[in-house]
């Protein structure tokens, strides 16, 4: 599936009018985001339950700071490979780049989803936060907010 066939998926699964309109506002920033990826689709552990691995990151010099994050995988055998492969004995799935950044806004315990594209070297990612995502959802929306200018004499009637 290309980027806008996931977006349209992603729309079309929505569960009422109201998401459908969310999604559909949010989409150009999703779309343009995954175009920055070179995969359209990755992998990710889930459970046996169908939850995904969130994995904790702490600081060592600061163990209150924690950051969850979702590793995608080009290659369902990088799994194995990756941090001596803690994530080995969990299920791979297949997931559209699409619905994964949509994860980063969906699902509040997710802070980052590091895409790893590189099978030769996976310690290094491209790190994508629900904070930049949101900033940019926010920076897109009000740009587009319609700007009402009232008259300064308008009488409001409750």
């Amino acid at each position: 599936m290309n980027l806008e066939q996931q977006v349209q998926a992603l729309i079309d699964g929505a569960p009422d009018v109201e998401s459908r309109m969310s999604v559909r506002a949010i989409a150009p920033i999703l779309q343009q985001l995954a175009a920055t990826l070179p995969q359209t689709t990755y992998y990710i552990c889930q459970s046996p339950q169908g939850e995904s691995v969130i994995t904790t990151l702490r600081h060592h010099r600061q163990p209150n700071l924690e950051i969850k994050v979702i590793y995608a995988f080009i290659k369902t055998e990088d799994i194995s490979r990756f941090d001596n492969g803690s994530l080995a004995t969990q299920l791979a799935v297949e997931v559209p780049v699409i619905q994964l950044l949509f994860y980063l806004l969906a699902i509040p315990e997710i802070d980052r989803i590091v895409f790893l594209n590189n099978s030769q070297n996976l310690d290094i990612g491209k790190e994508i936060s629900r904070q930049s995502l949101e900033d940019s959802i926010a920076q897109k929306l009000q740009k587009e907010a319609p700007k009402t200018h009232l008259p300064p004499d308008v009488c409001w009637v409750k």
